[in-house]
């Protein structure tokens, strides 16, 4: 078990290595305010914590996919199967998942919406920001692009529109259509890829499945011959 987490060490040593740089960096540039902001952009960047995410979880199903236990359940292809898992997962969240989320959340906006003002409560990536609502006697937390007001600040007041039914949905702009911002075209070429990721995962040797490498390459009687 040490043999194994020692493979992981230079890795881990360069991650937090660039962090405590960037970290030290912020530091000397602007003190320690800098470096309080540059740690609240972090908690609140997604993608970063995806993307950390996903090593973490692809070294964990690694090591889980080398132990004694699992190589008596007979399963074969071990390493296409995680590397097909992996590519599945960040394509569904990425490219299947957002869009669709936006699909249902227009879907409700387009059939009951309703609007109202918002309070602006602090600043998100990417020029979006948090705002809270009150619906019911009950308050909501969101974010979205404050396209009424572009540079409005904290404590300011931002027109949203919710869903009656489901107010926990609301967006800063009413949607024209079901599929307005859920990139139509990006979910018609991505399908194929996370078919071909799913087979893989079933099957790494089928017509379909990708190929890493050539240890699941098809075999001579399934090639197609010119």
């Amino acid at each position: 078990m040490r043999e194994r987490l020692s493979r992981y060490t230079p890795l881990l040593g360069l991650v937090f290595a660039a962090l405590g740089g960037i970290l030290g960096a912020a530091y000397l540039l602007g003190g320690r305010d800098l470096v309080e902001i540059a740690l609240a952009s972090w908690r609140r960047w997604n993608p970063l914590w995806m993307m950390l995410s996903v090593l973490a979880f692809y070294l964990i199903a690694h090591e889980i996919t080398q132990t004694h236990w699992f190589r008596r359940l007979g399963v074969d292809m071990v390493q296409e199967r995680l590397q097909a898992l992996v590519l599945a997962l960040v394509l569904g969240g990425f490219c299947l998942v957002v869009p669709f989320r936006n699909i249902w959340t227009n879907y409700w906006l387009l059939r009951d919406g309703r609007q109202l003002r918002a309070v602006v409560v602090d600043f998100r990536d990417h020029g979006t920001v948090g705002y809270r609502y009150r619906v019911n006697a009950s308050d909501y937390t969101a974010s979205g692009y404050p396209y009424e007001f572009p540079r409005a600040a904290p404590g300011e007041s931002i027109t949203v529109y919710y869903s009656a039914s489901h107010p926990t949905i609301s967006e800063t702009r009413h949607p024209v259509s079901i599929i307005d911002g859920s990139w139509p075209v990006i979910i018609f070429f991505t399908w194929p890829f996370e078919f071909m990721a799913i087979a893989t995962l079933i099957r790494p040797r089928c017509k379909w499945a990708y190929r890493f490498g050539d240890r699941n390459v098809l075999p001579l009687a399934m090639r197609r011959t010119e």
